[in-house]
């Protein structure tokens, strides 16, 4: 028999990263250029002031998590 939790350390980063988009759009330390929807302003990327601008995390690796697409070094929420 299988343990169920095996599987766990693949959802955390998920799951972790699906919650934080969810949030309102926040400053992000800058990393390269900032993604979509975002201006540099010191060593951060700001959310523009439209206020639909998208959530977005840090990429980890070379690809983002499901529900998000690339932009540059960061991951932005699809939806």
């Amino acid at each position: 028999m299988q343990t169920p939790w095996r599987w766990l350390p693949l959802a955390l980063p998920v799951a972790s990263a699906s919650a934080l988009a969810q949030q309102p759009a926040q400053p992000l330390p800058k990393v390269g250029g900032c993604p979509l929807g975002y201006y540099s302003s010191g060593g951060y990327c700001v959310p523009s002031a439209s206020g639909n601008t998208r959530g977005a995390i840090e990429k980890a690796g070379s690809s983002c998590p499901p529900g998000f697409y690339s932009s540059g070094n960061y991951c932005v929420k699809s939806r």
